[in-house]
């Protein structure tokens, strides 16, 4: 029987996201443990956590949006940001003032902006000094509700294999997207090279 090669490969790149994101590890650092064949030994930074839900988060760290009941919260706090610089890997810092990318953005947006829990941070822990959790983590954790795609609506979190933004609507997200274009404004179908893995709302 013949392999599939490119079956075999998306399998595999899967495979290094759901891992590299339930460890916490950056896919980077995962890739160069196994290409140099070292046991991958990078630290989690904190044990995973579950959402507890917006509305019992209370009021969010000083200097902060609060987000109360409605998540469309995030879109808006998301929304300041257009423009902003991308960096592959980079972490934000405590101002958002650095270069991110996909993930780091969202880490950004809704764990230092709002104070909202992020896969492998409870609320208030993520502070933006490292990149945070990566996409394929977002796209398995418990904290957020999975919803069909007629569902989507503004704060809601998409995550395909390699990249994930925040929706702003039904129709349209804004997402960190390359070195030429940042941080903008996009639809939402056709977006991503492969399929989505998850629409996700906070519980």
């Amino acid at each position: 029987m013949a392999v599939n090669g490119r079956a075999l490969a998306s399998v595999a790149v899967g495979t290094l996201f759901v891992w590299s994101g339930m460890k916490g590890w950056s896919i980077l650092g995962t890739v160069g443990d196994l290409v140099t064949g070292k046991q991958p030994n990078q630290p989690v930074t904190s044990p995973l956590t579950t959402a507890t839900g917006i509305e019992s988060l209370g009021s969010a760290p000083a200097g902060t949006a609060s987000v109360g009941a409605n998540a469309g919260g995030i879109a808006g706090t998301a929304l300041q940001y257009q423009g902003h610089a991308y960096n592959f890997g980079g972490a934000p810092g405590k101002d958002g003032s650095k270069p991110w990318d996909c993930s780091s953005f969202v880490n950004y947006i809704c764990a230092v902006k709002l104070g909202l829990p992020i896969p492998g941070y409870g609320a208030g822990k993520y502070d933006g000094t490292s990149h945070g959790p990566p996409t394929g983590t977002w796209a398995v954790w418990s904290g957020l509700s999975r919803i069909g795609r007629s569902e989507v609506s503004a704060g809601d979190i998409i995550v395909w294999l390699g990249h994930m933004g925040i929706a702003i609507s039904n129709n349209q997200m804004i997402s960190a997207q390359n070195p030429a274009d940042g941080t903008r404004i996009s639809g939402i179908d056709g977006f991503g090279n492969g399929p989505v893995l998850t629409y996700g709302r906070y519980k």
